[in-house]
């Protein structure tokens, strides 16, 4: 099964058992871990398998492990924590896992940060407690036309990402074959709340398409992208 097929499949699971991951999983998520593709070679990110109890967060959490994930804070590094933690995410998913991104949260270990880097996000994995199978009429998002200029189907991978609080702050421009890929201008409040996290979003979305088209997707920046208005240009894909 390739990470592709669990798109219109993935849920944010919140409900788990209180049982712990067997072993011989944990290690296999910990290679699937260290072989993770970047989006941006160079930005520093770093994830660790941690027990839950080692984070401080606003609700009460029943799985044994969540991961903790580290970047230098930089908007590139943010960038590749959604882009790289979210093929976690999808493989976690495939193996019958349940997972779930968590931005409000702290470490009660403080020797836990890699040096020179600081907590970017949490995401809890463990046994899920009766979820459902999902399919994408379950999936609440915006239709195609508030994320494109143009009908095209092979954003529905992107349209059925998740987001910080739903959010769904990406925006996408044809030029030819080229995608411009850009997120949603904040105020003043929202970017107070949701700033580093649509960030992610943004990696997190960008994952999807690079799961769909592991082969062939290609990422750059235009020095003079097409402006869009209310909207912060990311970058430049191919599929």
């Amino acid at each position: 099964m390739t990470i592709s097929t669990m798109i219109p499949r993935r849920r944010s699971v919140r409900a788990y058992r209180a049982e712990r991951i067997d072993d011989a999983v944990l290690a296999d998520l910990q290679r699937y871990m260290e072989g993770l593709v970047p989006l941006i070679p160079g930005a520093t990110v770093e994830g660790r398998i941690i027990p839950t109890d080692h984070g401080s967060f606003l609700q009460k959490w029943k799985t044994p492990h969540f991961i903790a994930i580290f970047s230098d804070g930089s908007d590139d590094s943010l960038l590749n924590v959604g882009f790289m933690y979210q093929q976690l995410d999808l493989y976690a998913q495939s193996l019958g896992l349940g997972t779930c991104w968590v931005g409000l949260g702290s470490l009660t270990d403080k020797e836990s940060v890699p040096e020179g880097m600081k907590l970017a996000v949490m995401m809890a994995i463990g046994i899920p407690d009766n979820v459902p199978e999902r399919t994408v009429a379950d999936f609440k998002r915006k239709p195609m036309n508030e994320l494109s200029d143009q009908p095209d189907d092979r954003l529905e991978a992107l349209r059925l990402a998740p987001s910080a609080t739903n959010s769904q702050p990406w925006y996408v421009t044809h030029e030819g074959d080229t995608l411009h890929l850009y997120r949603e201008e904040l105020g003043i409040i929202k970017q107070r709340t949701l700033g580093r996290m649509n960030k992610i979003d943004m990696g997190i979305g960008m994952c999807h398409l690079y799961a769909e088209h592991p082969d062939t997707f290609r990422f750059w920046r235009e020095e003079n992208p097409p402006k869009a208005d209310g909207q912060i240009y990311i970058g430049s894909v191919t599929l």
